[in-house]
């Protein structure tokens, strides 16, 4: 028999049995709860690295190239709030992927009386299939629509108003999902040229952020990091770019109305302002050669840099995350090594469409 939500029966199908066995019906609210995510293309070993930051008891089910299913012990509210998160879903019910008119009559089938708790007086489906929004059959479309009115007590509105739910179909995924999307608040607009909120809080996220860290970005421009790291607790968090003065115009609201950061003007090199051993974690996105004028040879920078980021991270707890041109990866890979640093990982992704490299490491353990 298939499984079903704890607590909640089924209604009975006209469909015979053989039919609708494999459904799988999931319930919304005990856990662990199935969700679906879909993330910029390229980052998946960067969002399974950062899941944990935001989501508890995960346990990924399936993931390509930009989206990914996982069990988690949250509550569909915490997978909102995954700002690198494109959109996000809960997983209502599965099938195996056959047509997909099938899985439409079968998850109706399926859907119970009490189990789509509305938010929303209006709904519509849409169905995503391969990356791409597709069309599905009339009947199929009239007898899912009619069974998630019936569950949930809402009218169809094809415009788009009210709640979302989706069949959802991924190349190499084995079953077609039916999901609700979540609400997800929007992010205000970034400075040309900044890293993105999804990208910035996917490198915060991989920092591994604890309540009592200390927290530096030492080459912060517009502050992409530390406005990311507002989102955890934290001791303290630290912005520092000689050019603080100049960039000041291209801070969010939240920056500049917070009193949680601190501001700095120190060189990355030298770090003045900042203790020895009294850093947690460093996240940045240093000058990677291309446009910048560097005063130095890059091997040099490099190995300046790493020597700074050693005096300052502390030696039991000390993190970093470093976002460097994917060219010279490996020549920031070698001087932060030489430093005494242990490099965990090494994520490939684009950045404005330039390839670049996310350096994972810390202190050796």
């Amino acid at each position: 028999m298939p499984s079903t939500a704890r607590g909640r029966g089924a209604r009975a199908s006209s469909r015979p049995a053989s039919a609708i066995e494999p459904v799988h019906v999931r319930g919304l609210y005990d856990p662990p709860v199935r969700y679906y995510i879909q993330f910029p293309a390229g980052t998946g070993g960067l969002v399974e690295e950062s899941l944990g930051s935001y989501a508890t008891g995960v346990d990924v089910v399936y993931a390509d190239d930009s989206a990914m299913v996982f069990d988690a012990d949250s509550a569909p509210g915490d997978i909102e709030r995954i700002p690198f998160a494109k959109n996000s879903f809960s997983v209502i019910a599965d099938v195996p992927r056959e047509r997909l008119e099938t899985a439409a009559l079968d998850i109706a089938d399926f859907i119970a009386e009490d189990r789509l708790d509305s938010s929303a007086r209006t709904f519509r489906l849409m169905f995503h299939v391969d990356g791409e929004l597709v069309g599905i059959g009339a009947r199929a479309r009239r007898r899912l629509e009619s069974a998630v009115s019936y569950a949930s007590g809402q009218r169809v509105a094809p415009s788009g108003a009210g709640e979302e739910y989706w069949i959802v179909g991924r190349t190499e995924y084995d079953r077609f999902m039916f999901c609700r999307r979540h609400n997800r608040p929007k992010l205000p607009a970034k400075a040309r040229g900044a890293i993105s909120h999804e990208l910035s809080a996917m490198l915060v996220a991989a920092s591994r952020p604890e309540p009592g860290d200390v927290f530096l970005d030492p080459f912060a421009g517009s502050g992409s990091f530390v406005e990311a790291r507002l989102a955890f607790p934290a001791q303290r968090i630290v912005y520092s770019d000689t050019a603080l003065r100049l960039l000041r115009h291209e801070f969010t609201d939240r920056i500049r109305d917070s009193r949680a950061i601190e501001f700095l003007a120190d060189d990355a090199l030298e770090l003045p302002s900042i203790d020895d051993r009294s850093v947690d974690v460093i996240v940045t996105d240093p000058p990677w050669g291309e446009f910048e004028e560097l005063e130095l040879p890059v091997p040099e920078f490099l190995d300046r840099m790493a020597q700074s980021f050693d005096r300052v991270l502390r030696p039991d707890t000390g993190r970093l995350v470093v976002l460097t041109a994917r060219r010279i990866a490996p020549v920031a890979e070698a001087a932060l090594e030489k430093a005494g640093f242990a490099l965990n990982a090494a994520h490939g992704i684009l950045v404005n469409g330039h390839p670049a490299t996310v350096i994972i490491g810390g202190r050796p353990t």
